[in-house]
This record gives C-alpha cells, structure tokens and sequence, in this order.
C-alpha cells in the first residue's frame, strides 16, 4: 500500500453514500479545517486482499496527473484505517453525459463534437504524461458542477496504467467495460493507448445515437464483433440526422488495427472537431442543425431499464475473475466488507498520511 508514515488525527468527516463501484463505496467526506467537500472512495482493506496493487497503481497514477488539467478528476488526499483505504477526489455534482444531455432539452451534432473535442484534449494530456486510461465510457465522464458551462471530467483512473516508455512494452491483461473494449484486448495481442482512441470512438457513436456500435444478444456476440470491426450506422431513422464527416471520425478511431488507429493528438485535427458540421433541420427557418435529442432519449431509456439488470452482473462477473471464487461466496463477501466500510465513522479513526 501507498507508505504510511506518522498516524494523525482524521481530517475528514464522512456523509451519504454517494455510489458503489466493483470494490469500493463512494462517499461524500467534508474537510474539517476548510468546510471543503470532496468524494472520497472507500476501499475495505480485506476486500482488497492480494490486489493491493490495484490502489498502489490508482495512486501513482493520479499523482503523475493530478492538478494537471482542468478535465481530470484531482486525488486531493489519500490515507488509511484499521480497516479502510481512502482516496479524497474532487466531488462532482453536476451529473453523467448522459443525464445532463437528456435534461437539456436539445441536443445538436454540434454539442457532440464540442464533447468530444474537450474529451480528447484530456486524453491527449494523458497520453502525453504517459498514461493509458483503458477504461473510458460514458459513466466515468462526469460534470463538475450543475451550471451549464460547467466542466465536463474524466474519473476512475482504477484500471489505467502507467506505460514505461523507456523500456517499450504493451499490457496484456483483460480489463474494461465490454462494449468500449478495443479488439487487441481481446485478442490479447498486447495493448497501449490506442485502445483510448477506439474506447472515444464508441463513446461518439454512442454521443450521436444512444446506442453502442456493438450492441450484440450475449457478450460473446459483442466480443466476436468488435474483433471483427462488424458495425453499421444503423438503424437509418438514427443516423439520418448524421453528417457523414461525423461518421468518418467514428470510422477513423475504430480502425480495427491499433498500429493504423490515429493517436490522440492526431485525431484533434479531424475536419469534425475542426468546424461544427450537422444535417439541415428542415423545420428550422434559418436552416439550423437538427435534433438529435428525441432518437437519443427513446433508446436510452429503453437502455437505462436494461444496464440496471446487467451492471450487477458485470461487476460480479470482474470481481469472480479478481478473486478466483465462486459467485454467491464473492456475492457474500463483497456485500459484508462493503457494510464495514459503509459503516466506519471516519471522524473517530486516525488516519495515515500517505
């Protein structure tokens, strides 16, 4: 674990239960001297047995990181319990992509690419301090605030990976959220920050339609799919309203070899992100750009019902993998030492400074 010099008194208090994630709870913790809020992940020590490594890794990272763009979420502080390992973030309050987009009221291709643009200009930054995040998707982009210019953050650096340029090498291992994962990891060929540029081309397809590229009956459908690259702007009434420069940028980062895949800083440069295109409303007097809200909101609310059953699924299917056990024994297990974490009074522990 990270080092853990002199034991000090808490400076945090804890409040609600913010989320969960695979092996932590999120929660809301306040800093005692400053009033200051931020989210702070909880990690019960014994949950993490054998994969210590996991936090070393999420710390070092964000370290490396942290403070550097205004689009990355900062690790502000980090320390440790009896029984707890916590990480202090910046709180985010202003919602998902995706809810903040249904809210709006509508939505252009426009909108899009400025999301887009903004997203890789924080992965280029990642990229370029020698970062692979490998787990990008729509729910780890989230706003910092409410209000409407609000800034929207890359979170959830947990699977992301320092790659050692000097000695040249490629992670092999599986990890990721299935829909968003780049062929190579699958076919575990060795991967690097390409699987990023692949992870925004779902995520643009997804910005554009509501809906995944690769959208398949089981996971190894989806899996056999994106090895293959068998995708399709379909169905028609969702990509009508679609320039086609729009689905030349989505074309070029799901190329399907990572050597041909444009890097970050490439990608910037497409015509896409370079000028607004859109599709002529035609209802619009002055020839404005058409909504895409309306197609959008329908399979995302059909999707909403549906990711409730599978999320439950995929992080017992991620941690069975983790810990080598059986499914109702991890079940048991993780639900126990989460009710540990959940229950800790933080502002009656000592803490170690890392």
């Amino acid at each position: 674990m990270p080092p853990t010099p002199t034991t000090v008194p808490c400076q945090y208090r804890t409040g609600k239960t913010l989320g969960s994630g695979t092996y932590a709870i999120v929660k809301e913790a306040v800093h005692i001297k400053t009033g200051k809020y931020y989210a702070c992940k909880v990690i019960n020590k014994k949950l993490m047995e054998g994969r210590e490594f996991m936090v070393r890794n999420e710390i070092a990272v964000l370290k490396k990181i942290s403070s550097g763009h205004p689009n990355i979420v900062t690790l502000h502080d980090y320390f440790e319990t009896a029984n707890n390992l916590y990480l202090c973030f910046d709180l985010c309050t202003g919602g998902e992509l995706f809810d903040r987009i249904c809210a709006k009221g509508n939505y252009h291709e426009p909108d899009a690419a400025d999301l887009v643009r903004t997203i890789l200009k924080a992965v280029k930054y990642i990229h370029d301090s020698g970062i692979v995040h490998r787990d990008l998707k729509p729910e780890n982009l989230l706003f910092r605030t409410p209000a409407e210019e609000a800034d929207i953050m890359i979170a959830d650096f947990g699977l992301s990976r320092v790659m050692d340029e000097e000695r040249f090498h490629l992670l092999t291992e599986i990890c990721g959220t299935p829909g968003y994962m780049a062929p190579e990891i699958f076919k575990k060929t060795g991967h690097g920050k390409p699987v990023d540029i692949w992870a925004m081309g779902v995520i643009t397809y997804f910005l554009l339609a509501g809906y995944t590229p690769f959208d398949r009956e089981t996971q190894q459908q989806e899996m056999e799919a994106i090895i293959a690259g068998d995708y399709k702007f379909e169905p028609e009434e969702y990509w009508v309203n679609v320039s086609e420069t729009a689905k030349q940028f989505v074309r070029e980062c799901l190329t399907t070899d990572p050597i041909k895949r444009p890097t970050a800083g490439g990608i910037l440069k497409h015509p896409w992100l370079a000028k607004p295109h859109f599709v002529p409303d035609p209802a619009s007097p002055h020839g404005g750009p058409t909504d895409l809200l309306p197609h959008i909101q329908k399979r995302l609310d059909a999707r909403t019902r549906f990711r409730k059953a599978v999320w439950s699924i995929t992080a017992m299917k991620r941690m069975s993998l983790l810990a080598g056990v059986g499914g109702s024994e991890l079940s048991e297990k993780i639900h126990k030492y989460k009710e540990e974490s959940e229950k800790e009074e933080l502002n009656e522990a000592s803490g170690s400074r890392g």
